[in-house]
């Protein structure tokens, strides 16, 4: 995963090959193939490795407690940071927008719940706090995903970039609303 990791990030996936990647890990091509039977299913697994290790940082955050718009905004940050970190691997998702591989199209949905379970644990914190009350944890996390979601793409469309990846700046003014939109769902769940 590290070796592909780093040809992708450097190279993105059109100009990484196979042949580098099991050059890289004095593999033979044969081996890799064994492993994974195309690039599209060694592209699929970076992300989700990486996705897996953004959701675990998120958790460590969780972990720590404190004060619920706290706890947002610090995984925010580290959203985004982890994005600009990985900027070039996940700019590169763009130039499927149309064709997207099946392994891409299978891990999705794995993500996506990944992503619920862990806003689920958020709201837990914020209701063990005495902060939120809720009636459903499960439903209210999918329309926090779901908004964030949705800030996002109506964002791009701001941007006039619906098909290409967000620049810095826009992944910056990204992460600004959704702070905001962030606050205001917290403040609407609010024990009065």
């Amino acid at each position: 995963m590290e070796s592909a990791l780093r040809r992708f990030s450097h190279f993105g996936m059109a100009k990484t090959t196979m042949a580098e990647i099991a050059k890289d890990l004095s593999f033979s091509k044969a081996l890799l193939y064994y492993y994974f039977p195309d690039k599209n299913s060694l592209y699929a697994a970076v992300w989700n490795y990486l996705l897996d290790e953004l959701l675990e940082r998120g958790e460590k955050i969780i972990e720590e407690g404190g004060e619920l718009a706290t706890i947002v905004s610090k995984l925010l940050d580290a959203r985004m940071h982890f994005f600009n970190e990985y900027y070039n691997i996940f700019a590169d998702a763009y130039s499927f927008r149309m064709e997207l591989p099946m392994d891409l199209q299978d891990l999705i949905p794995k993500i996506y719940q990944k992503e619920i379970q862990q806003v689920v644990n958020l709201l837990k914190v914020g209701v063990a706090n005495g902060e939120i009350a809720l009636d459903d944890e499960y439903d209210t996390a999918r329309l926090f995903q779901a908004s964030m979601h949705g800030l996002r793409a109506g964002l791009k469309k701001d941007f006039k970039t619906m098909f290409a990846p967000p620049t810095q700046d826009e992944f910056n003014e990204i992460l600004t609303m959704q702070k905001k939109m962030a606050t205001i769902f917290i403040n609407g769940l609010r024990v009065r």
